[in-house]
Formats: C-alpha cells, structure tokens, sequence
C-alpha cells in the first residue's frame, strides 16, 4: 500500500480525465471511455472529483443528477491507495457539493463486491432493489442501494 500525505481532490477538468478513464479501465470489466467522461465535462448535472497524488490519479467519483436525485455511477480507488479513506474523502466532497440541491442518492453495484457494498452502507446506503444479469463479464446481478442526503 502507498501512502501519501499530499493528496488532493480536484473537480474533474481537461488536466485529470485521461487519468480517470486510466484508472476506470484498471477497475472495471467494463469502463466508460476516455471519451465518455471527456463528454461529462460539458455536462451541467454531472460532477466528478479526482483524488490526485501529484500528477498522478489514484481515485475518483463521478456522479450525476436530475431534479433532487443524484446517481452515484463510478466510484474508484487505485489499489495501491487502498483503505485510506479516498473513497470517503471523494463521497465527502460529492455530498458537500450538492447540499442543498440533492436530497437523495442511487447506485447499483455488483452483487459480489462485498468491499464496496460494505462501504456504500457505511456511509448511510441500504439496499431497495436487486437487479439479476445487470452487469457482463461476468453476468451478475446488481445490488441496488440508496442513501438520503
């Protein structure tokens, strides 16, 4: 594990997003392209946040919203900076962000990433609905969960 004392988070712009779809593609089975969050730059209800060593991207949360609804669609942490709290420091700034604004947050995760539905119920998220053969490589089901704001 490498530990940093000089981490920062910053919203996500043209400097980090090659970065982000680098770490996506590290992480997910199926990640969204450079191109997809190069678009979600420009999107209004759309907020994202890199956790930054240097230059480097070693987490990030991207989130969307309509009306007073959020959706928590990637949230991800490089390995080696793992269980330091980035993914709440990320979750932190979403949230501080969008008071006021949102009043309640969604997300799907997949069945087996016991770790991350551990996370998502530490920070307030319960489950209200499952999903079977959401997900693809591997077929799996989807844990829905939700959280108020």
């Amino acid at each position: 594990m490498t530990q940093k004392a000089d981490l920062r988070l910053e919203m996500f712009s043209p400097d980090n997003i090659q970065g982000v779809a680098a770490l996506a593609a590290e992480c997910f089975t199926t990640p969204w392209s450079e191109s997809i969050y190069q678009r979600e730059l420009e999107n209004p209800q759309s907020v994202g946040f890199a956790c930054m060593d240097g230059r480097r991207v070693v987490g990030f949360i991207h989130c969307n919203f309509v009306l007073d609804e959020l959706t928590l669609n990637t949230l991800a942490v490089d390995a080696e900076y793992r269980r330091q709290g980035i993914a709440r420091r990320l979750w932190a700034a979403v949230t501080e962000m969008m008071t006021g604004v949102c009043s309640v947050c969604y997300l799907e995760v997949r069945e087996s990433n016991i770790p991350a539905r551990t996370l998502y119920e530490s920070l307030g998220f319960a489950q209200n609905g499952y999903r079977p053969r959401y997900y693809s490589q591997p077929d799996e089901a989807a844990v829905l969960m939700m959280c108020n704001l």
